[in-house]
């Protein structure tokens, strides 16, 4: 099945036609949470091309999940973090991959990516990550304050002393009344703490370093997000939440110690910040709407990446629907390079993300997985 879409002149590239396409082509797969009243969040990465009027959608991805620091695991086995937008955003690094792969073993040229001295996007190429609501953290901290609560979190998320973590991150959404701080996740006041940055943390980095991440910053430039596309964002809210939002995803970064110390290839990208409304069907809001009540968050996460050979995955706590212990432990045949080894080869990356975390940097209190963490094989 084709993921591209061509466009006519008069209506190429709006966003909403990106937004129409993800859910529709969501709908497809014939997948939903497990009962009526769970709800999930939805997001997905498209490919632009100006040039030609194409598009494709080269990822997508459901979930508001990831693990508390508990059940973390140091064999590289599981997923930690199922938000919908990381997933989205693992799913196109995994397809930048396999199109390299194909357009070597094919020996046909992409009209997505090309290679000179690295591989890196075509001219008049943009990329549009859509999140069918307001991604967690800095981003909807505001707006989040500004809705109904129920009484006895929001009294937890509220208080006259911000809970913070050893590094002085904020604790999910502990303090509404701090703007521009790195938040964990989840945001839950009553849940266990993990060591997952909110996705308004991530995708700010993503903004100086590129959503390719460290491990294919070996074969290509920095890739960076042209546009964020966001749902359920009200239009009395909208002036507010943009102003968040560019605060939450660049702004933050925009400081004169970030400028002067970071180099090319890397740069500073603002994202440009737009809003739908159209609903995604398995929305909290489009749920609760149905329901009269407020419902519960699915633990399924769907994941699908165009070209590939599988339809798409279900993951659940991180691993693979059907997986059980046993085969999740089954020892594999991998090369004896770790993964962190291999991460700390791309050091123009490295280099560029500790000026970011070091301890005079915008992000000193980001919190680091560590290297214990980070030594499975590939």
């Amino acid at each position: 099945m084709s993921h591209v879409t061509n466009h006519a002149d008069s209506d190429f590239m709006i966003s909403d036609d990106i937004v129409s396409k993800t859910i529709d082509f969501y709908s497809s797969l014939k997948f939903q949470p497990a009962n009526i009243n769970q709800y999930t969040i939805l997001a997905s990465i498209t490919l632009v091309n100006h040039i030609s009027q194409t598009s494709k959608l080269v990822s997508l991805a459901t979930g508001v999940k990831c693990l508390p620091e508990s059940r973390l695991s140091f064999s590289g086995d599981v997923i930690h973090d199922s938000h919908a937008e990381i997933l989205a955003r693992r799913g196109f690094i995994r397809w930048l991959l396999e199109e390299v792969g194909r357009v070597i073993t094919a020996s046909s040229p992409s009209p997505w990516i090309d290679c000179e001295q690295k591989w890196h996007l075509r001219d008049g190429v943009t990329v549009h990550l859509y999140v069918s609501t307001l991604p967690c953290g800095d981003a909807s901290t505001r707006i989040l304050s500004l809705l109904p609560q129920d009484p006895e979190i929001a009294a937890l998320k509220n208080r006259t002393v911000s809970v913070t973590t050893t590094t002085g991150a904020t604790r999910g959404r502990e303090n509404y009344n701090l703007f521009g701080v790195l938040r964990t996740k989840p945001g839950r006041a009553d849940s266990e703490p993990s060591f997952s940055m909110s996705c308004s943390d991530k995708i700010a980095r993503w903004s100086i370093l590129g959503i390719q991440g460290a491990l294919l910053s070996i074969l290509f430039d920095p890739i960076y997000i042209n546009e964020i596309i966001i749902g359920e964002v009200e239009d009395r809210y909208k002036d507010i939440t943009k102003e968040d939002c560019q605060r939450a995803f660049w702004k933050r970064l925009n400081c004169e110690r970030v400028r002067v110390d970071i180099t090319p290839p890397f740069r500073l990208h603002p994202p440009n910040i737009t809003f739908t409304a159209i609903v995604f069907p398995f929305s909290r809001g489009s749920i609760q709407e149905r329901l009269g009540t407020s419902p519960n968050s699915s633990n399924e996460c769907l994941y699908w990446i165009a070209d590939s050979k599988e339809r798409f995955e279900i993951l659940i706590n991180g691993l693979r629907r059907g997986v059980d212990e046993k085969q999740r432990l089954k020892p594999k045949l991998r090369p004896q390079m770790t993964y962190y080894e291999i991460k700390m080869t791309a050091t123009s990356y490295q280099k560029t993300k500790n000026i970011l975390i070091k301890d005079t940097g915008p992000f000193s209190a980001w919190i680091v997985g560590g290297r214990n963490r980070e030594e499975f094989t590939l």
